[in-house]
């Protein structure tokens, strides 16, 4: 391996620095020939707005399904906040999904989702999802949750991921903790934010290096100190489960959701035990799975959900795909996606989304970059062809490999940012499309999100 460090970890890197000290022309595009090779085609018309008629075709596709799932090949894209917000609208108030679940913090958004009303809508989004997704373009769908709140169908908030999201949700069990132990409560908050820094102070000293003995005997006095500690506060809830609730008369999974919570901590202080970067990754995904499966069969049994992550962990085989890491082309890893799809099967569509050209900023350092417009035989440039600004192609209905589909049933390459990039290079994966999306969305010009505050 080349650069070891899970970029997903990266993002919270900078993350954690931070908080505890339109649609577009169409410019270049291959037009329809005359036989419409993408005659099956649709045109998203606009990625923003009230007008979901451009997104009628989904309805009998999504007709039966229980989940949803929108990815993306990088994080920091203006237009996928967009038009990912503009589909969950859809979603919402046509197809009856009522619950938009983001990879970030599962404690994290079920505190903030419960404090909605006392809250703005940025701080909502501040405090419940990564900073990755901090922007005007998902602001939209935040301003969106806090309006159907006023209605008899709320669109309920929720997370999945194990990983540190946001102090506030350390304030939260601080405040759990002291309905019985106010002491005790208040230790939890200093022990809490010390451990994640002592992760941090190691991660970013020496993260991109884990072979060194410094990085690795860091790593493990960190988790020495602090798993043991985490594991006594655990513990002291589950004696006290019955306490717990009876402090929450209105909310009767809190107790559960704060286990869940220090659980996640102790998994994402050992993952920094763990070097190899499939391995981190499938650690991670697997507690992932489980959130989402607790959400749809304890917290919101009957209500069908939506998920918001990079294509990497939603799509369906990815132990299948390759990636160009450190120039050698590798193995993907078993992602959340695939553990979901085992079980799920065809309860469960799954959206990719791609870009063509435009500028973006790197995942951690900001820095800008622009990307190209896609190489002849990409999976992006393929679907360019339909002569759109904004495509969606869906897969599910193709069964048989016919001259003008024949793409979605072989090998083809497409843009990533990998398993450990900042930025997003072309022809970086490879995948056979229909195994591992229901349908895709490729938008021809992309560019870099609008600060929201």
């Amino acid at each position: 391996m080349k650069l070891k460090w899970n970029r997903r970890v990266i993002t919270l890197l900078s993350a954690l620095l931070v908080l505890l000290p339109g649609q577009s022309a169409l410019a270049g595009a291959v037009p329809q020939s005359a036989s419409k090779p993408l005659a099956y085609a649709h045109e998203i018309k606009s990625l923003r707005g009230e007008d979901y008629s451009d997104l009628a075709f989904l309805k009998p596709l999504l007709a039966g399904k229980t989940v949803v799932s929108l990815g993306e090949n990088f994080h920091r894209v203006a237009e996928y906040a967009s038009m990912k917000t503009k589909m969950i609208k859809y979603l919402h108030e046509e197809l009856g999904f009522d619950v938009i679940a983001f990879e970030s913090g599962l404690g994290d958004a079920e505190f903030i989702n419960k404090q909605a009303d006392q809250l703005t809508a940025t701080q909502m989004m501040m405090y419940s999802v990564l900073p990755v997704w901090h922007s005007k373009e998902t602001l939209e769908l935040f301003n969106y949750i806090k309006k159907s709140r006023k209605t008899d169908k709320p669109l309920e908030l929720a997370g999945f991921d194990n990983q540190f999201t946001n102090p506030l949700l350390t304030y939260g069990v601080r405040d759990f903790i002291s309905t019985q132990d106010k002491e005790y409560g208040k230790a939890f908050e200093h022990f809490d934010l010390q451990a994640i820094t002592e992760f941090y102070d190691v991660a970013n000293e020496y993260g991109l290096h884990p072979e060194r003995k410094e990085y690795k005997q860091g790593m493990e006095q960190v988790n020495q100190r602090n798993v043991p500690e985490y594991e006594k506060y655990i513990q002291f809830i589950k004696d006290r489960r019955e306490q717990f609730a009876a402090a929450y008369p209105k909310n009767p999974f809190i107790v559960d959701v704060v286990l869940k919570s220090l659980e996640d901590r102790v998994q994402f202080l050992q993952s920094g035990l763990i070097t190899n970067v499939q391995e981190s990754y499938e650690a991670r995904d697997r507690a992932m799975a489980e959130h989402v499966e607790w959400l749809m069969k304890v917290r919101y049994p009957g209500k069908k959900i939506i998920l918001w992550a990079h294509n990497d962990h939603l799509a369906k085989n990815t132990s299948d795909i390759r990636v160009l890491e450190g120039g050698k082309w590798v193995g993907s890893f078993k992602s959340m996606g695939e553990l979901l799809h085992q079980k799920l099967k065809d309860k469960m569509y799954v959206v990719g989304f791609f870009m063509n050209r435009g500028k973006t900023v790197s995942i951690t350092t900001m820095k800008p970059f622009s990307i190209t417009p896609m190489p002849k035989g990409s999976l992006e440039q393929t679907i360019m062809k339909s002569g759109y600004a904004n495509t969606f192609v869906d897969l599910s209905g193709h069964t048989k490999a016919k001259a003008a589909n024949s793409w979605m049933f072989k090998p083809i390459y497409a843009a990533e940012d990998g398993m450990t990039s900042e930025v997003i290079a072309p022809m970086s994966m490879k995948f056979v499309p229909k195994e591992q999306f229901d349908g895709l969305m490729v938008i021809d010009k992309v560019n870099t999100p609008t600060p929201a505050y």
